[in-house]
């Protein structure tokens, strides 16, 4: 887990190294050598790797049709017959993936690209995987042996690098450079004009003459891949819903229960959802605001057949009663969702398994003893008030982070705020 401009980014939990690090050798891929030797293009839904193939492959007219309309495609290109890269996209997730496949026809290293609004692309991450041999399995482990992930702040421009590389002894490293301490062979392009769908031979360094094979010019059924997602709500709204039922995937029924919690007043309108242990004067808002006022705020808890399982699954506070028609994650200022991964979110780090609300001016309104007194009990949850702000303290389940959801109503006004507790029990409930 590491810690992001705005808020907090989950990532794998890692072990530390044993020993001295050796940050003059990471595990790095080699890095292929450009060539203008002839290429091939097919343009497909996938690349498979166990049949050394393109999968459902298709005309470029296709091809181009799909990258207009933000859908899904693929892009082999061979040299010599023989595939060396494979380009991923799909412009609805921002997202496009050049892959470099060893002779085994594995895909090694990826090289992750970001669409940004201004319609170029930035470099976000790159992963190697360091084959044990040549009948390992594609992406075989938990992970990629080495990984590079590029931040860079609202305007686009590079802060740092942070390394995730494991070493020889199994142990794994977290470091982090500079731009221009690049720890690869060669540096990938950082910034550049997103391709044209006959463009992708140059952004892998084939600048050979190339020629397209003919395909049959229907849109597959199934992509052998998927693109890479933030973290997306589930079932929010059933989980705020009183009385609603889930079945658990292990045949559990799950019932929620709403326990209302009174109010929060919001002089500036800026909420801070926080680990309560760690409100200060640079306690950061929620960049989506309300206007000043008193809000409604309820609980939500799960339980499984009898109260004595109950487990808290949500917090929201309410601005309007207007239907909920969507929603989205909750940002601070400088946080963007293109610096997200697969699954990954900005969220709220607590080490007290416990989340609090509070206006921003209320950040340090409070002591820590009394907070601390507060905390003590049992209750769902547990408030203080100043003369102008409330303390709402909602303990959880887990340290680590949570996410916060914003409701918008259909003329995309903001309806609500949900506080996620991310429940075990929900994870993979379905309603029912």
């Amino acid at each position: 887990m590491v810690v992001t401009a705005g808020g907090f980014l989950a990532l794998s939990n890692v072990r530390r190294p044993r020993g001295t690090p050796d940050l003059a050798n990471l595990p790095v891929a080699d890095v292929p050598d450009p060539t203008d030797e002839p290429v091939e293009v097919v343009y497909c839904a996938g690349w498979d790797s166990a049949a050394r193939a393109p999968v459902s492959p298709m005309a470029e007219s296709v091809a181009r049709a799909q990258d207009a309309a933000g859908g899904q495609y693929a892009v082999v290109l061979l040299v010599g017959g023989v595939a060396r890269a494979v380009v991923e996209v799909c412009w609805a997730d921002h997202h496009a993936e050049l892959w470099h496949v060893d002779d085994a026809g594995r895909r090694y290293r990826g090289v992750a690209y970001r669409r940004w609004p201004d319609g170029r692309l930035r470099l976000f991450e790159v992963r190697s995987w360091n084959y044990a041999g040549p009948d390992t399995a594609e992406f075989d482990g938990d992970g990629p042996t080495f990984r590079a992930r590029v931040r860079r702040d609202p305007t686009a421009a590079i802060g740092s690098i942070g390394i995730t590389a494991v070493q020889s002894d199994g142990s794994t490293l977290q470091t982090k450079r500079d731009w221009p301490n690049w720890p690869e062979r060669a540096q990938p392009p950082e910034d550049v004009a997103t391709p044209a769908v006959d463009g992708w031979p140059a952004l892998a360094g084939m600048t050979g003459p190339a020629t397209v094979r003919s395909a049959p010019a229907t849109v597959p059924t199934d992509f052998p891949w998927r693109p890479p997602r933030p973290l997306r709500p589930r079932h929010i709204a059933e989980t705020v819903t009183e009385g609603a039922r889930f079945r658990a995937s292990d045949g559990r029924a799950l019932t929620i229960q709403r326990i209302p919690a009174g109010t929060i007043r919001l002089p500036s309108g800026k909420l801070v959802v926080a680990d309560p242990g760690w409100l200060d004067a640079d306690s950061t808002p929620l960049a989506a605001t309300v206007p000043p006022g008193e809000y409604r705020v309820d609980v939500f808890q799960v339980t499984a057949n009898e109260p004595r399982t109950a487990m808290t699954a949500a917090c929201r506070v309410t601005i309007t009663d207007e239907p909920i028609t969507s929603w989205h994650l909750a940002l601070r200022d400088g946080d963007h969702e293109l610096a997200l991964g697969d699954g990954e979110f900005f969220g709220n780090p607590i080490d007290s398994a416990t989340l609090c609300l509070v206006d921003h001016t209320g950040a340090t309104a409070y002591q820590e003893a009394e907070i601390e007194a507060v905390m003590s009990n049992a209750d769902t949850y547990r408030t203080l008030s100043s003369t102008t702000t409330d303390l709402i303290i909602v303990p959880g389940w887990s340290d680590g982070a949570n996410p916060v959801w914003l409701g918008r109503t259909a003329d995309g006004a903001l309806g609500c705020y949900v506080l996620d507790f991310l429940t075990p029990d929900l994870a993979t409930a379905e309603p029912d």
